[in-house]
């Protein structure tokens, strides 16, 4: 998730945008349409990087946090809520 949309929005976002680029710089610029294929498959390629490192971060989760753990179909769903003992060991405490 970036900016609270998902990662297949920003892809096809960036994608959007690098096809109305190389239709204006071939229509309009006269450009040779290789080289603009060219230039823009390494643009997307870089997009599609940059998409994945920044929205892939793994979670991050603190003492106090709850985190919401799903189940399968027909099990009830139940709430982890972590915490630290006073040996230094991490617990989770669930609640369904």
């Amino acid at each position: 998730m970036i900016l609270g949309r998902p990662t297949n929005l920003w892809t096809g976002l960036a994608t959007a945008v690098l096809g109305v680029v190389s239709v204006f710089a071939i229509n309009v610029l006269r450009y040779d349409p290789e080289t603009v294929a060219l230039i823009t498959a390494s643009l997307a390629t870089l997009f599609g990087a940059v998409i994945a490192v920044v929205a892939v971060q793994p979670p991050t989760v603190n003492t106090g946090s709850s985190v919401n753990v799903t189940t399968p179909s027909g099990q009830p769903n139940a709430t982890a809520t972590l915490g630290v003992t006073p040996q230094g060991n991490v617990t989770a405490d669930t609640t369904s």
